[in-house]
């Protein structure tokens, strides 16, 4: 049975092309008509099947030459999508932001707030940091309680407010961007996901282990405030790096081993 070198041919064109699955999906269909038109001509001309598809791949084009063709993306479309890759890398990191303020807090309710959010021992507080924050922290019964108490409404309220601002930044720039191209430029002004996931991958994974590190260095020598902080920005950021990881080995196709 002869195989068919059209098929054979748009599975190595699909390998190479880049840009979202719809526009990669519309070049094939494309691709694929013209293919067998000019197979049928070649067919109404005498020849056999399998050298008339032989033929009309051959006045086509190679693979590699038409999806470097096709990739090419002018530098105002390059621009574009280095944007809205780091519009969508800032948008989940933003989201982790937020994961992460609230996870330390939550950590607050099965540890405390001292060991989530509290200055090291030995912290010199001033007299006049004791007086403020005993004054907006009328329930605590000590210093370094009240300034853990007043260091985790603080970073609760402010970081979460940045994330969710960081959020909506992060949407409108990717919305604006949605409606100013047409369907092939946001094709054309996206970066390859394959990409992306490495990028946030390697971000988050490496920004995951270094939290968590500092973690650890901190229990051994409290050195700096919100101890518990980095296991919680850790643990998220580790969360994260995973899911891109497995966004990014999901890319990879496994090459056929040759036929012995």
């Amino acid at each position: 049975m002869t195989s068919d070198r059209i098929d054979a041919y748009l599975d190595d064109l699909l390998d190479r092309l880049e840009g979202a699955p719809s526009e990669r999906r519309r070049i094939l269909a494309e691709v694929e008509a013209h293919l067998r038109d000019s197979a049928e001509a070649f067919l109404h001309r005498g020849l056999d099947a399998d050298t008339a598809q032989s033929a009309a791949i051959a006045a086509f084009g190679d693979a590699p030459m038409f999806a470097k063709a096709s990739n090419r993306r002018r530098p105002a479309q390059v621009l574009a999508a280095c944007v809205r890759a780091a519009a969508q890398l800032g948008a989940y990191g933003f989201a982790a932001i937020g994961a992460a303020t609230l996870l330390a807090r939550a950590l607050t309710l099965v540890t405390s707030t001292q060991w989530v959010y509290g200055a090291p021992a030995g912290y010199p507080f001033t007299a006049a940091q004791c007086a403020h924050w005993l004054a907006v922290q009328p329930g605590a019964n000590t210093c370094g309680t009240a300034a853990a108490l007043e260091s985790s409404d603080d970073s609760f309220l402010l970081i979460l407010a940045t994330a969710i601002l960081g959020l909506m930044i992060a949407g409108m720039i990717l919305g604006g961007m949605r409606l100013a191209h047409g369907r092939r430029g946001r094709a054309m002004s996206r970066l390859p996901g394959n990409v992306i996931a490495a990028i946030g991958a390697t971000a988050f994974l490496g920004a995951g282990l270094a939290l968590l590190a500092a973690g650890a260095v901190q229990g051994r020598n409290r050195v700096a405030w919100g101890h518990g902080v980095l296991y919680a920005d850790g643990a998220v950021a580790l969360i994260f790096g995973l899911v891109f990881l497995g966004r990014f080995l999901l890319t990879i196709r496994p090459v056929p081993l040759a036929a012995g």
